[in-house]
């Protein structure tokens, strides 16, 4: 059986990939720093997958000394492996707040960057597998608003592209998701535009399949490939005189 490993599965787009995973036949491993949503997630999944094996693992990914000794840890070593942890709170308070900041830059960066390491060097060394990661279109051009979360994954996807051509002619392929608004907990309270919105069970799938196609890099909601393009070609000059948005 496919084996696949879900990095913050118990946050909503998390939830339905390994849902959509198990549909797929996958056997699962799933992490998360919430023991009872952990337990609640897979007592959830059980009933309606049977046939599907499904282990958890308390892990938080800012716990960096805790990364070789989780991988070491699986009884079954993971064919493709989703990245989906992530976190974004007021970027004001990030700015004033040490403890806030590094929180926000070792969710979304350092703390994927080191799992993403040791998971690469082992499927390297058996010449295949696969890396799916969340990335953000705010990662494309500094804004006011996100910056700071955006500097993390513009680092990120900097880091999967560096990867992805490293790793090609080893057999192991690097999935890049920039991703755009989803209506999930993280999002509560930011003002939304509906069209440019997915849900989260949308979004959940379209990952999992872009994965399962070794896809480089995809827009999980096709519009912001040219909304993104359009704002990184504003020059500088007025790109600063431009009010937040």
């Amino acid at each position: 059986m496919k084996h696949a490993l879900v990095i913050g599965a118990t946050s909503d787009i998390g939830i339905h990939i390994a849902t959509s995973l198990a549909k797929k036949g996958f056997s699962l491993s799933l992490t998360g720093r919430n023991k009872k949503k952990l337990e609640e997630l897979n007592t959830e999944l059980k009933p309606q997958f049977s046939n599907t094996t499904v282990a958890t693992y308390l892990l938080d990914v800012t716990d960096f000394s805790s990364h070789n000794i989780f991988y070491e840890s699986l009884p079954t070593k993971p064919s493709i492996v989703f990245f989906v942890a992530g976190y974004y709170e007021d970027q004001t308070k990030a700015r004033t707040d040490q403890e806030e900041l590094l929180k926000t830059i070792n969710t979304n960066y350092s703390g994927i960057v080191s799992l993403i390491n040791i998971f690469s060097l082992d499927m390297e060394q058996k010449g295949n597998g696969t890396i799916v990661v969340i990335s953000s279109v705010a990662g494309e051009r500094g804004r006011q608003l996100n910056y700071i979360y955006g500097s993390a994954k513009a680092g990120l996807t900097t880091y999967l592209s560096g990867l992805r051509s490293l790793l090609f002619s080893k057999g192991v392929h690097i999935c890049t998701i920039q991703l755009g608004p989803v209506y999930t907990k993280m999002s509560e309270g930011h003002n939304l535009i509906p069209w440019l919105t997915l849900q989260s069970e949308s979004a959940a799938e379209l990952i999992v399949n872009a994965g399962l196609k070794n896809k480089d890099i995809i827009y999980i909601r096709w519009p912001w490939r040219w909304i993104m393009f359009g704002i990184r070609i504003i020059p500088e000059w007025i790109f600063k005189r431009l009010p937040p948005f």
